[in-house]
């Protein structure tokens, strides 16, 4: 009876699922009508072009000079095929250079119980703030904080930085927000007015981005929520996430008012689904590199990217051309329990990490909401960027002359490997530098990076100088199943050169590689110095025959080397899947660094131990007049009492008999996950007792299982994929926060 209930329930979702799927579906792309055109003449002839070609010109594009954004005055708002016989006439003219028509494109936001502190101030969330405080009981305890409050008590708290969050909106109006709300860093393309405040909706979609901006510079001692990490920095919020997003609403957004904004904060990106390669478009690319360019007055805007939340899709970052931009300081996530989390993707782009959410009984983390609100229960690498955004904050109000690379090496120097050393992967490059594919150089460390910012004794990096080494007679090697091609690249790295490198920054391997199942291919890359970095590591959902084009892999791990030697590039597929085939046609190896060594690298970086920085709790007194330990009746009670759920019980610990019961446990928690992703009247139908029945552990183990997929059985790992799926293509942009786990929690408190 078992099997055939479980059975039953599976057939029913999964046709579920398929219904969905043939009216939710975004599989084929959404033109609008809208396109995009350079145009070097300027501003009158775009005008003069529209009048002749049919065309309303909408204005130029963010801050891309001579680039101009037309509607067409007889096509259709939307359809699922490009007008190429307008977009042909548009681009031959003699006027324009380049011509687009406008698509959506699959952007997803990247978001995914408590000690007692000191009052330090009377913000009520504050105590559950464990990131910002070091609430260790005796200094032997690991740390488990960013090392913000010592750069407070410097009086340094982001005043006079504006940062700007890209994504669904901002709750201005939020008590918490208000007193730092900047108008002139907002703005609202999806309706083309200023006015960034977030769409309602029943299911409060729209949170996210006042989330975001929370973390950043939610205001102290106003009695509301908590702490922002620059708590007197000004935010404003880039509504550009709810609805389609084509390459010129991405470009505007990243090319907001360049010179007002200092820092710009995303937490989204294309989807985490483990199958999907994509980057900034052409205007999205030209805004960011106006941005490092023109921005601050030509120190460079700060763009700060989510690493992504795709961890349990098996995603790797290095497919984002998002987090894989030189242009952006790409940040993963840590666990309090200083570990990888199930959702954190591993690559060679990430720069650093912040703390954010990990598993169950894991703290997350706290910020403002919807409807004046405030939560404790902001997840994934969403979460761990905005509290990097806003410790740069306080670099930039100690420096206001560091320029976009100068924080970037700031990163590198001080992030610090020990707090994240338990975890495997660590290895120290050829200039002495501890780095890891998960964590990038290691957690952010405020006031190590603010202490070195200091302009009394901040030097600048030197000039930045690009060389690119390629085979001109190079041919193209073919690869098949359990095959590897061995490319050695010998490099002077442009000596006697003006353009010379002698100490690295990023490192990027261009390439053009064909290939039947995308998926499957391994790429690594050896520097002269013998560093090893995985390029590519297998994706096991992507399926796709369509390879890569002139894609840009990036790395940060060999930061800091003298590139001359003989690098090595290997490319692999060894899933035994002997119908691959393919081959890399052409590549070229481009190196980013300076002719002459950083100041601060000419003596070697070194390590201590974490709990060695002066962080604890002696001190901490002086910021406020009194500091009392506020323990609550409720923490004491949660202290007190032994937690059965922080261990949830593995495959061993249940009978055979009552193995039915997990399955349908998991069919619960995916239900509610996607009740809360659909709409309401979607949510497919249960008994209203159904998740009574089931026993809480059940559902612990059943999210467990969920952020192992290996050990998932044959009809579970179906029933997820089929979740996984639909899941991305329900709507176009999802938070990256960790669904499951929160569906676990409304099912426990619907039960209490």
């Amino acid at each position: 009876m078992g099997v055939r209930y479980w059975s039953l329930q599976y057939i029913a979702f999964a046709l579920y699922f398929s219904w969905c799927a043939m009216y939710s579906g975004r599989a084929e792309k959404q033109f609008v009508n809208e396109w995009a055109a350079e145009i070097p003449g300027g501003l009158n002839s775009a005008r003069e072009i529209a009048e002749e070609l049919g065309y309303d010109l909408l204005g130029q594009i963010g801050s891309l000079e001579n680039h101009y954004l037309f509607r067409h005055k007889s096509h259709p708002r939307r359809s699922r095929r490009s007008a190429i016989h307008i977009t042909k006439r548009l681009s031959d003219d003699d006027r324009v250079t380049w011509a687009e028509q406008q698509y959506g494109k699959e952007r997803n936001k990247r978001s995914i119980l408590r000690d007692s502190a000191e009052d330090l101030f009377n913000d009520p969330m504050w105590n559950q703030q464990w990131y910002l405080q070091d609430t260790r009981m005796t200094p032997v305890l690991p740390k488990l904080d960013l090392h913000v409050i010592p750069v407070w008590q410097k009086g340094i708290t982001g005043k006079g930085v504006v940062i700007t969050v890209l994504d669904d909106g901002l709750e201005w109006n939020h008590t918490d927000i208000y007193a730092n709300y900047d108008p002139e860093a907002s703005y609202d393309f999806n309706d083309n007015d200023r006015d960034p405040f977030p769409r309602y909706d029943p299911t409060n979609e729209n949170k996210h981005g006042t989330r975001c901006a929370g973390e950043i510079a939610m205001q102290a001692n106003n009695q509301k929520c908590g702490v922002g990490v620059a708590y007197n920095s000004r935010v404003g919020g880039i509504r550009m996430l709810d609805g389609i997003v084509t390459d010129a609403i991405e470009a505007s957004s990243i090319g907001f008012n360049p010179n007002h904004v200092d820092i710009y904060s995303a937490s989204w990106g294309p989807n985490d689904d483990g199958k999907t390669v994509e980057g900034p478009g052409r205007l999205a690319q030209k805004a960011f590199e106006y941005g490092i360019k023109q921005g601050r007055q030509g120190k460079g805007s700060i763009f700060v990217w989510a690493s992504g939340n795709g961890g349990r899709q098996g995603d790797d970052c290095d497919c984002d051309g998002y987090t894989d931009s030189i242009y952006t300081i790409s940040i993963s996530s840590a666990s309090q329990q200083g570990l990888s989390p199930w959702y954190a993707e591993k690559c060679s782009s990430t720069l650093a990490t912040a703390y954010s959410s990990g598993d169950y009984t894991d703290q997350r983390i706290t910020s403002a909401d919807l409807h004046d609100d405030c939560t404790e229960t902001h997840t994934g690498t969403s979460a761990s960027a905005p509290l990097a955004a806003g410790i740069f904050a306080l670099a930039l109000e100690a420096n206001p002359h560091l320029t976009w690379r100068d924080m970037q090496h700031l990163v590198v120097w001080t992030s610090e490997y020990d707090p994240l050393a338990i975890n495997p992967g660590w290895k120290k490059n050829g200039a002495g530098l501890m780095v890891n594919s998960r964590f990038g150089f290691g957690l952010l460390n405020a006031k190590a990076l603010v202490d070195l910012a200091d302009p009394k004794t901040w030097r600048g990096v030197p000039e930045k100088k690009e060389c690119i080494v390629k085979d001109n007679n190079f041919e193209p090697k073919s690869l098949k199943a359990d095959g590897v091609i061995t490319i050695e690249i010998p490099t002077k790295a442009c000596e006697g050169q003006e353009n010379s490198i002698k100490s690295l920054e990023h490192v990027q391997f261009e390439a053009t590689i064909e290939y039947s199942r995308r998926g499957d291919l391994h790429v690594t890359l050896t520097s002269a110095a013998g560093t090893s970095t995985v390029l590519l590591a297998e994706r096991e959902r992507d399926t796709s025959p369509n390879g890569f084009k002139n894609w840009d892999f990036m790395s940060v791990h060999t930061w800091g080397e003298n590139p001359v030697g003989t690098w090595a590039l290997r490319i692999t597929d060894m899933s035994g899947r002997m119908e691959n085939e393919g081959r890399i046609v052409n590549w070229k190896l481009i190196l980013h660094g300076t002719s002459t060594q950083p100041e601060h690298m000419k003596q070697p970086r070194v390590y201590t131990s974490y709990n060695a920085v002066q962080n604890d709790r002696r001190g901490v007194e002086k910021m406020a007049d009194s500091a009392e330990d506020q323990a609550t009746p409720e923490s004491l009670h949660e202290s007190s009492q032994p937690s059965k759920s922080s261990t949830p019980p593995s495959d061993s610990d249940s009978d055979k008999p009552v193995e039915k019961t997990p399955s349908r446990a998991m069919l619960q928690l995916l239900r509610s996950a996607f009740s809360k992703q659909g709409a309401p009247n979607q949510a497919p139908k249960s008994q209203a007792d159904e998740k009574l029945k089931i026993p809480y552990e059940h559902f612990y183990q059943a999210l467990e299982k969920l952020n192992k997929p290996s050990q998932l059985k044959t009809a579970e790992n179906n029933l997820y994929s089929d979740y996984v799926d639909l899941f991305y293509n329900m709507k176009p942009y999802k938070h990256r926060d960790d669904r499951l786990l929160q569906a676990l929690v409304d099912i426990l408190k619907e039960g209490n």
